[in-house]
């Protein structure tokens, strides 16, 4: 979260193109990798309570960002997509998170970059067993 801030006070080309709200970001983030996603699905996602991720919903729903389409497999369901204008903020916000991590990481040569990647998918994989654990 601390990065996402100081991104806030770089240059405008390291800026968001909206205001920071992490769990918006990664609604969006996660409907651009993954269209159709239901509400459970994200809440789980996300790792917040299903009132939460009802309140997000509602939000990106009422700024355009989000539509609720009938579900393919089950008609009582809903699947959540990004309509247009939400489709092409995801790739702003997409493209966005490049720049700043080319910005912060530029702090480390090639090889220390290389290490860093080993270092997170170790820690990465970690989570997962204990996740599948969890489940």
């Amino acid at each position: 979260m601390r990065v996402m801030l100081v991104s806030e006070r770089t240059p405008k080309d390291h800026q968001h193109a909206i205001p920071y709200n992490a769990l918006d970001f990664n609604t969006i983030g996660a409907l651009r990798h993954a269209p159709g996603m239901r509400a459970t699905e994200l809440t789980e996602l996300l790792g917040v309570g299903p009132t939460t991720t009802s309140s997000v919903i509602a939000r990106l729903v009422k700024r355009g960002l989000v539509e609720r389409q009938r579900s393919k497999s089950d008609a009582r369901a809903a699947s959540l997509v990004l309509s247009e204008d939400g489709r092409a903020l995801a790739e702003i916000l997409h493209r966005q998170d490049i720049k700043n991590m080319e910005l912060f990481l530029s702090a480390l040569d090639d090889e220390e970059q290389a290490d860093l990647l080993h270092l997170l998918s170790k820690v990465t994989a970690k989570v997962a067993k204990i996740d599948d654990r969890l489940d």
